[in-house]
């Protein structure tokens, strides 16, 4: 994770966010990630990549917030609705990171979606608001349950998640996957109305262990968490693990 992350614009924007709730500013008006909801998703599905006897892979793209994101959307061929999960990639990575646990757990019943997320962002606000733009597209789909939605991250992407799940209250699962626990999410984490799963590795060689630390203890109620014998990449256990819990948590097992 870059240390542009910790850097004196996302100090910034906590700092803001600090001092918009201290004086009592609520309201859309005054959120740093508030956008238009009502703007078109301008969705557009370039067809079906690859399927099998459960799934079939599109490849889609819709309205983020500066142009178009990319995505892959795993698409259950059983009888919805379904539940739905978003997965986001960390620094430097793209909508091709996660799509094996995306996979498995479609596999299991429930819509999945990767995006590809700008790596040159200076703060979170175009991360959040590509993320709730992917949480509404998934809503509002016939054949998606909006009452049963899940959120994985991982590094960067569990940091945004984090950010999304104090944001959010449509979500029931969030899992974070060595996030950092600093600035902006760590602010908005302790609003999270979803459950939360956090995974981290002992042996983290990016993110230091008192940040990865931070994150769980400024998350409320009591958080499932487990740590892993692993450096700051993890393992596919990790994943398993995820998939496992999030079908639980949206009643696919």
């Amino acid at each position: 994770m870059p240390a542009r992350w910790c850097s004196r614009r996302a100090a910034t924007l906590f700092l803001c966010s600090c001092s918009c709730v201290l004086a009592g500013c609520g309201g859309s008006a005054h959120d740093p990630f508030a956008y238009d909801a009502k703007r078109p998703l301008a969705v557009h599905d370039d067809g079906v990549a690859m399927s099998n006897a459960k799934i079939a892979l599109h490849v889609v793209s819709y309205a983020g917030a500066g142009g178009a994101v990319n995505a892959f959307l795993f698409v259950p061929k059983t009888t919805g609705p379904h539940p739905a999960v978003l997965f986001l990639h960390g620094s430097g990575g793209n909508r091709e990171d996660l799509l094996v646990p995306a996979a498995d757990l479609a596999q299991r019943g429930a819509l999945t979606m990767t995006i590809s997320q700008p790596n040159d962002a200076q703060t979170f606000r175009p991360l959040v608001v590509n993320a709730e733009r992917a949480l509404d597209l998934l809503a509002a789909r016939k054949d998606v349950d909006p009452k049963r939605l899940g959120l994985v991250g991982f590094s960067l992407g569990a940091q945004t998640a984090a950010v999304v799940a104090g944001t959010d209250k449509r979500l029931t699962s969030v899992g974070l996957i060595a996030g950092r626990g600093a600035g902006t999410p760590r602010y908005w984490i302790p609003h999270a109305h979803a459950d939360l799963f956090f995974q981290d590795g002992t042996r983290d060689d990016h993110v230091p262990h008192a940040q990865l630390v931070a994150l769980i203890e400024a998350a409320p109620g009591h958080p499932l968490v487990r740590w892993y014998d692993t450096k700051h990449g993890m393992n596919m256990k990790t994943l398993d693990d995820q998939v496992a819990w999030q079908a639980h948590e949206l009643g696919l097992s």
